[in-house]
């Protein structure tokens, strides 16, 4: 599996405010928002997006896919 050197950088946010200033509700919907965004621009350029869970890492792929990525 090849790993990428470059990260996508979002050049937007999820929200319209400070995360500072939002309820509970608001940063959750933010969060998804943004998770999103990320999936949607990786997948369009043929990447995974990557995340970790339980001390792991993984990749999710376009077509729902999710491998742990090993060294």
């Amino acid at each position: 599996m090849e790993l990428q050197s470059e990260p996508i950088l979002l050049r937007y946010g999820g929200a319209h405010k400070s995360s500072f200033e939002m309820s509970q509700d608001e940063f959750q919907a933010a969060a998804i928002s943004i998770v999103r965004r990320a999936k949607e621009k990786a997948f369009s350029k043929g990447r995974p997006i990557y995340f970790s869970k339980d001390g792991k890492v993984y990749a999710e792929y376009a077509d729902g896919n999710i491998a742990e990525v090993v060294k």
